[in-house]
């Protein structure tokens, strides 16, 4: 299952067709504010707000050329990008939401979403949470308050997959906007908005930085849409981006077609290598998907990446927590998406107990090549089994 990028989303990933000076990279406007030519200049910019320059709170030309690219790869009208990924979630939720608003979450969904959708029930919102196996009847799980339906796919720690089109075609049914964390596929193997959307979301520290050294959001999204998100959510809300980090991420974006090819093939053979060792329960990628799953990720994505979860055999919480610590290529810590290997677990609280068969280990891979990774794999485990509890 190869990584397929188009030469089109290839060439918008590289190119800026503005011109500065004959600057080859898009200059770094670190500036807080702009001047107007005249005082009916400034007074006709309250007309055009969206396009202008006043104040970087709410358009900067480093951003906005950042903010085109993202919206293009995506297939979207238009972008606004956020100081994080959750002020990118939060912004969008609290402009689309009112009180009394209901919100069907599917899938396995990044932990601080859900901590913020309880938070919005002091606003009188509400949420419940579906698995991916019952999309086959979501009528049964709406009611007349739905107002959105958020979701992930591949789901955050789980990595099952929902049926984008499935989904879409529902929520249109019923007047519901759509809203998708797209931050692990990226918009270059996933276009959700091309799948009948209404809103993707990113956190563009992941891939799209892809050096560990900047926290950023995107959202893309119809111009209609964007409008109310970016007056509401975006310049209210005040998460906006630094010049600084957008020139950090249109470099990283450039790059983002080649890291992605580079870790596939990275990520087949590691992930072949854990489906076929004994110490490995389940892998949980799209790799390893079967049936009906191997059927949704075929149908709405063009590849892979390099972030999967893996249980082991063992229950041991002592084992587990050996075969972490003895890893000498990953780093234990959150987030993903950059040159190095990282590994997490899901679950903290399970580590209190002497065994738990719930315990989740996420691996996000880098740059690394592959027989070293499964070297070091292949030697904490052996540590691992020889840990006597």
């Amino acid at each position: 299952m190869n990584t397929i990028i188009s030469a089109t989303d290839k060439l918008i990933c590289l190119t800026d067709n503005t011109h500065h000076n004959h600057a080859i990279n898009p200059p770094i406007y670190q500036s807080s504010i702009f001047h107007f030519d005249s005082l009916d200049d400034y007074i006709q910019y309250r007309n055009r707000q969206k396009e202008a320059y006043c104040y970087t709170r709410g358009n900067n030309p480093t951003t906005r050329i950042l903010e085109e690219k993202l919206a293009k790869l995506d297939g979207g009208e238009d972008c606004r990008v956020f100081s994080s990924g959750m002020g990118a979630i939060a912004a969008t939720l609290f402009a689309v939401l009112s009180s009394g608003d209901h919100v069907l979450v599917i899938n396995d969904v990044y932990g601080p979403t859900r901590a913020y959708l309880a938070t919005l029930a002091k606003f009188g919102i509400t949420f419940t949470i579906i698995e991916t196996e019952q999309v086959v009847n979501l009528a049964a799980h709406v009611t007349s308050k739905t107002k959105v339906i958020y979701t992930e796919s591949p789901g955050s720690m789980t990595f099952a997959p929902v049926d984008l089109q499935k989904v879409a075609s529902f929520a249109k049914e019923h007047n519901i906007i759509t809203i998708i964390d797209n931050t692990c596929m990226t918009s270059l193997l996933q276009k959700p908005l091309q799948l009948g959307f209404d809103v993707a979301v990113y956190s563009l520290t992941k891939y799209t930085g892809g050096h560990s050294d900047v926290i950023a959001g995107a959202v893309v999204s119809s111009r209609a849409l964007l409008a109310q998100i970016d007056k509401q959510g975006y310049k209210l809300g005040g998460s906006v981006l630094s010049p600084h980090d957008a020139f950090l991420l249109l470099r990283g974006l450039r790059t983002l077609p080649t890291r992605l090819e580079a870790t596939a093939k990275i990520t087949q053979e590691v992930v072949n290598y854990l489906q076929h060792n004994p110490a490995i329960k389940r892998v949980l990628h799209p790799l390893a998907y079967t049936g009906e799953y191997l059927k949704i990720h075929q149908q709405q994505t063009t590849g892979i990446t390099s972030l999967l979860s893996l249980q082991l055999v063992t229950t041991s919480t002592a084992k587990t927590k050996v075969f972490i610590d003895n890893l000498q290529t990953f780093s234990i810590t959150v987030s993903w998406g950059g040159f190095e290997n990282l590994v997490m677990v899901q679950e903290i609280a399970h580590f209190a107990a002497a065994k738990s068969d719930k315990i989740i280990i996420r691996l996000a891979l880098g740059l690394l090549d592959a027989p070293t990774i499964i070297a070091d794999i292949e030697q904490a485990l052996l540590k691992m089994e020889a840990c006597n509890e």
